[in-house]
């Protein structure tokens, strides 16, 4: 009988990476598999999983960072690689899911089965599948250190009626182009109509769009000065709490193509709108 045990290299930035593992950690929880994470600090996410989350509480789970020579173990084969993982990964695993795979398996339905079925199963991935999204608040708690700001500022600054607001913009052109601006704003003005006393928790990478949204509804405007830069420990962190604040609102209106909205309404369990074009 062949071993049965998934090896998964989550990637791309916060939200992508807790979807996909969350995801991973669930299906194999119902089976006791054994996951084994392999967690790259780079460019798109530069801070170790241990510095941001406690580790779940999965018994069969561990958690290593990536070393140097990790990335031609454990990536996909393509340049960055040197290819090298054509010769390696059959050494090691006996299924090899990259992303492009991943997609098609998932998109035919068929990826859970082909996980579980594979023997030792290799994961690169940065989606989710299957119904796992009420796992995820179990599955991702925040270091101590983070958390106490999440609580301290929510205590000192929220109403009974705050309403989350994610404006992504800087490298996303596809939030930029179906989600302007205004769109939030006449969503913001339906909600004070509708609530006197509404304010909103602005989360953004953008401070020209904060510093108008302030101009235009004054004290209803809360917000954290933070710089959430990827490729910065401090940046994560605070990308962190600020996922976190947003999951605490009574709902959120989000960016279009941005999974980061999706993953804070997941973590409240609270309403997400998505305004588009």
């Amino acid at each position: 009988m062949k071993k049965r045990e998934i090896t998964i290299t989550p990637y791309g930035g916060l939200a992508n990476r807790m979807r996909a593992l969350n995801a991973v950690i669930e299906l194999a929880r119902v089976s006791s598999l054994p996951v084994h994470t392999v967690w790259f600090s780079n460019f798109e996410l530069n801070a170790p999983f241990e510095a941001l989350f406690e580790i779940p509480q999965y018994e069969n789970l561990s958690i290593t960072e990536a070393d140097f020579f990790d990335r031609f173990l454990y990536r996909s084969p393509r340049k960055h690689t040197l290819w090298l993982p054509y010769l390696t990964a059959p050494f090691m695993f006996d299924t090899k899911i990259y992303s492009t795979d991943f997609i098609r398996l998932r998109d035919k339905g068929i990826i859970a089965d082909t996980i579980l079925n594979g023997g030792r199963v290799l994961i690169e991935s940065c989606y989710d599948f299957g119904s796992y999204a009420s796992s995820l608040s179990k599955n991702f708690i925040p270091q101590k250190d983070i958390l106490s700001q999440v609580d301290e500022f929510v205590n000192n600054n929220f109403s009974e009626n705050c309403i989350g607001i994610h404006i992504r913009r800087t490298d996303n052109s596809l939030s930029i182009k179906n989600s302007p601006l205004s769109m939030f704003i006449d969503a913001m003005h339906r909600e004070i109509e509708t609530c006197a006393d509404t304010k909103f928790y602005v989360a953004t990478d953008d401070a020209a769009t904060k510093n108008k949204l302030k101009r235009d509804f004054g004290d209803r405007i809360l917000y954290i000065d933070t710089d959430c830069n990827r490729n910065s420990l401090q940046g994560m962190k605070e990308a962190v709490k600020e996922m976190w604040i947003l999951s605490r609102t009574k709902k959120i209106y989000g960016s279009f193509y941005s999974s980061y909205s999706e993953i804070a309404s997941q973590l409240g369990n609270i309403p997400l709108n998505i305004l588009q074009i």
